[in-house]
């Protein structure tokens, strides 16, 4: 618990330094081209755009999924799905290699170790929040109107952070120890997509009880399904899910004690495994 307190009040104090890097990062990304921030939107809408065709199109919003009702209820669906995902696999791989790639230079602004990995999720936010956007947009096509459950878009978000900084914590400091560890890692996250819930409800009838009730232990599961439950049809209260949501703080705390212990332990001898 130590080690926690201690990360926390260095990633609050390094927030500004924090905020400014990612602003930078985003500034720089496509400088040289002529069309700039475009490409960072273009490849995950022209993915989220291909899947809707392959998928949507195809089902129909049927399998009666209580979020999606019709054709344009299943692609308002599976676009919120997508865009949250997407945002959480570039954070989770980004952050994964930030300290591996970017000591040399911060470690000379005096900058906390512990906070470079949320500067590659702050740096995804740009991205996330104009796709997110546009997930709305095909909200509208719905027969959905704002209500009260909309506020839960913030706990679902707030989650979602801090479920990624907790991981990073993981991941980064195991990828400056092993560095075999990130090839295995990205390699996990290719095939995240399909244990999500982001294609398929895991409430389908074609996966067997055990399966669906395995895949909702996952947290990508708990923060997707989270916002669909908040936007779409059928809303529901998060506090109503008693048992996910033990699970999902517990995973995260469980993240948390893990990832601040390994940083606080080998980050003075970084430089040494890098």
């Amino acid at each position: 618990m130590k080690d926690i307190c201690k990360i926390l009040k260095e990633l609050i104090k390094s927030w500004p330094v924090v905020s400014r890097i990612a602003r930078y990062n985003n500034d720089q990304a496509y400088r040289q081209n002529y069309l700039g921030d475009f490409w960072h939107f273009a490849d995950p809408a022209l993915q989220i755009g291909i899947m809707i065709l392959m998928f949507a199109v195809r089902n129909g919003g049927g399998n009666g999924n209580p979020h999606a009702t019709g054709l344009s209820g299943y692609i308002a669906w599976i676009a919120l799905g997508m865009v949250t995902y997407f945002f959480m696999q570039s954070a989770m791989q980004k952050s994964a290699k930030s300290i591996q790639s970017q000591i040399n230079m911060l470690s000379r602004m005096k900058f906390s170790l512990s906070a470079i990995p949320m500067t590659e999720i702050i740096t995804e936010l740009r991205r996330y929040f104009v796709m997110q956007g546009m997930a709305f947009f095909t909200i509208l096509f719905m027969d959905v109107r704002p209500s009260i459950y909309w506020i839960q878009f913030f706990y679902y978000f707030f989650a979602m952070i801090i479920f990624l900084y907790a991981l990073s914590l993981v991941t980064s400091t195991i990828t400056v120890l092993v560095p075999d560890f990130y090839n295995a890692y990205v390699a996990v996250l290719r095939v995240g997509m399909w244990v999500s819930g982001v294609i398929i409800s895991v409430d389908s009838p074609s996966f067997p009880t055990v399966l669906s009730n395995a895949l909702k232990l996952n947290p990508l599961y708990y923060i997707i399904e989270g916002f669909r439950e908040t936007l779409l049809e059928n809303p529901i209260w998060f506090w109503n899910n008693v048992t996910e949501n033990l699970i999902f703080w517990g995973i995260v705390i469980i993240l948390l004690v893990i990832g601040s212990h390994i940083h606080m332990r080998f980050r003075n001898r970084f430089m040494d495994f890098i």
